[in-house]
């Protein structure tokens, strides 16, 4: 008699999942496929179900609803119900459960809990002999899985397949039971600290409700490899299933990438990136900074070389260091170039602009010898003390204002600030006001290029407004619209604008969505109405810049879900930057990553924006996650970031931003 399983899921994949997996398992099953809940309803009633997976997220109905239903109206009482869903919403799960759902396995589904689920309930409904050849497949199974797997009855391991005992350095159960009496023997917590939970099955359980919670192996040769524990509870049987999945090498590349985002690779200080982190980190307390500027550095370089040029920015870094070593109160970065930048948290304003003189002072009385060459240099630097958030900025702005001047230095005052900010202010929010009213909000498209076939199949939609017939780009009004509070309502006419525009053409397109406008609580429901007018959920990648305003993550991965759950793609821009946070990208389920255009614009010229950009691509294949390279500005560039294994490449050495997206079919620097 055959075993039949129905899995109703809107996604064919899992059905494709789902099918080569059965024909691996053996014959005598029999799998059918519904999309609608309307649809498995019918096929339960006409056929002798045993298992059923049923996805819980579908749009008809509640998944629960549709349960109950299930239990109500048939009287299969040996049919198993499994909820499936993309999203681990407890409360949603727990309906279900009570619904009638004996177990729960989340979307993407993996390959050893579908064994491990489907061999379980058929054994049910087998006699004792095919009973244990079951178990027997199912250890053989998991015995030739790729990660380690065992399975605790609360009091010891009753089975462990042969990557598990590998990775211990055991024989068989009975060594591994005899060394390991207590599990919480076997493993470590995550920061390497002994497990205090004497209770083993209150410890398996905090998997069970914590799914990114993470443990090390206490392993023989003390390798301290990282895994998350997907445990499975067997009620009936009292046992413990459990699948570690080693995260090491995505921990590793977390740590490398954040080395390589926050330390200059020449003098290994902290860098600009890290220096914009430290600014928005409440316990540094920076109340002023300076930005140091080596003069004429450029001249330096080309006369004597770069070798001599990095050997002159390690000493003047060395020179910073030597004046500030006694103030704990400062601390020293390096920006890209000739750059340096000196904060302070509790100096005065006087006593820190005497420290700022003094490293004028010593930087032009310094000589520096290289072989038979004497090197002269002098400095000019910029001082901020703002009592606001764009000290960098200010500071920037008083060094320019100090070269322009021939000072040494000058200090940036809130007052001038003020008044400038101000004109600026009235000026732009007054045009906005005129284009949104004259609908003058536009969009324009800039193309993106697939890499392998050298053809257009994307577009970036962004923002420009119309004033005085000439086209004026984002950067002198979209801060003004965040203040005036017309940010959202730019976003959603770029959105619609983007949807019409799109809905007959053949390419996928990515519009730009911030925190402040996932927050809205309406910005959801207007994209879902707008993708019930236009036909384009299958095309649209939603970019979503994850920065320092985002200040609940939850918020931004339930968007995400909801998106993906419409059939939408999601993208992370500016990838990279000094924000990008890669614990949170490991539980975001998203499509793309755009690597920010500071490091690809610097990658021909500068090493550590090489290694990041490489590490980055590197850490989204990990993920299985494709690529964009924006700020792709000549061939010298393209080539670089091709050869890195870049998916997609966008920048004007294809295409500026246009009016109107074209069929393309591109050579290298032809459009």
């Amino acid at each position: 008699m055959s075993f039949k399983i129905l899995l109703i899921d809107d996604d064919p994949e899992s059905f494709e999942y789902i099918e080569s997996l059965i024909k691996k398992i053996s014959d005598g099953i029999e799998l059918y496929f519904v999309q609608t809940y309307e649809l498995g309803l019918d096929m339960l009633e006409k056929n002798d179900i045993s298992l059923l997976f049923v996805d819980i997220g579908l749009p008809e109905t509640p998944g629960d609803e549709f349960i109950q239903k299930i239990k109500s109206n048939l009287k299969n009482e040996k049919l198993s119900i499994i909820a499936i869903s993309d999203e681990t919403d407890e409360e949603k799960i727990d309906r279900a459960y009570d619904a009638g759902a004996i177990d729960f396995i989340k979307k993407p589904l993996n390959a050893h809990k579908l064994v491990s689920e489907i061999n379980y309930y058929r054994l049910l409904h087998k006699n004792e002999i095919e009973l244990q050849k079951e178990r027997d497949f199912v250890h053989t199974v998991m015995n030739t899985a790729l990660s380690p797997i065992f399975i605790h009855d609360g009091t010891k391991i009753t089975f462990a397949n042969k990557k598990f005992f590998e990775i211990i350095g055991v024989a068989d159960i009975d060594e591994l039971n005899k060394k390991y009496s207590e599990i919480r023997k076997l493993f470590k917590n995550d920061d390497g600290s002994d497990i205090e939970i004497d209770d083993c099955k209150e410890w398996l359980d905090s998997f069970i409700e914590n799914k990114e919670k993470r443990a090390c192996i206490n392993a023989e040769d003390n390798k301290k490899n990282t895994y998350t524990l997907a445990v499975s509870y067997i009620e009936d049987k009292d046992l413990y299933t459990i699948i570690l999945y080693d995260i090491t090498k995505e921990l590793e590349h977390e740590k490398e990438l954040s080395s390589l985002l926050y330390i200059e690779n020449l003098t290994k200080l902290p860098n600009r990136s890290k220096l914009i982190d430290d600014l928005q980190n409440k316990e540094y307390g920076i109340s002023s900074l300076s930005i140091i500027d080596i003069n004429s550095f450029k001249e330096i370089n080309d006369f004597y070389g770069h070798r001599i040029g990095d050997f002159i920015l390690k000493g003047v870094a060395d020179l910073i260091q030597k004046v500030i070593e006694n103030y704990s109160e400062l601390k020293l970065y390096k920006f890209p170039a000739d750059t340096y930048c000196v904060t302070n948290s509790t100096l005065g304003s006087e006593e820190f602009t005497n420290v700022v003189k003094t490293i004028v002072e010593i930087i032009g009385k310094k000589v520096f010898y290289y072989e038979q060459h004497e090197i002269d240099t002098r400095a000019t630097v910029g001082i901020s003390f703002s009592t606001r958030s764009n000290k960098l900025i200010t500071a920037d702005l008083a060094l320019q204002a100090a070269k322009k001047d021939h000072k040494d230095y000058l200090v940036f005052y809130d007052e001038l600030d003020n008044l400038q900010e101000y004109e600026n202010n009235m000026l732009w929010t007054k045009k906005l006001k005129k284009a949104l009213l004259k609908d003058n909000i536009i969009v324009y498209f800039q193309p993106l290029i697939n890499n392998k076939t050298m053809k257009v199949d994307k577009y970036e939609c962004l923002v420009r407004m119309i004033d005085d017939d000439k086209v004026i780009s984002p950067f002198f009004f979209l801060d003004i619209s965040k203040k005036s509070n017309q940010y959202t309502k730019i976003t959603k006419i770029v959105i619609e604008k983007s949807f019409k525009e799109f809905e007959n053409l053949p390419f996928e397109f990515s519009v730009n969505v911030s925190y402040e406008d996932i927050e809205d609580d309406s910005f959801l429901n207007f994209i879902k109405e707008k993708l019930e007018i236009y036909n384009v959920s299958d095309r649209v990648v939603f970019e979503i810049l994850e920065d320092e305003g985002v200040k609940n993550y939850n918020v931004l991965i339930d968007f995400i879900s909801e998106v993906k759950s419409l059939g939408c793609k999601v993208a992370i821009d500016d990838f990279g930057s000094g924000y990008s946070n890669f614990e949170h990208l490991l539980k975001m389920n998203v499509d793309f990553l755009k690597i920010d255009a500071s490091l690809i614009k610097n990658i021909a010229t500068d090493e550590n924006s090489f290694k990041v950009t490489k590490t980055v691509m590197e850490f989204a294949k990990s993920l299985n996650l494709k690529t964009i390279a924006e700020f792709v500005e000549n061939e010298e560039i393209f080539n670089i970031v091709k050869e890195l294994g870049a998916d997609y490449s966008q920048g004007y050495y294809f295409s500026a931003p246009i009016a109107k997206p074209n069929m393309y079919s591109v050579s290298q620097g032809s459009l």
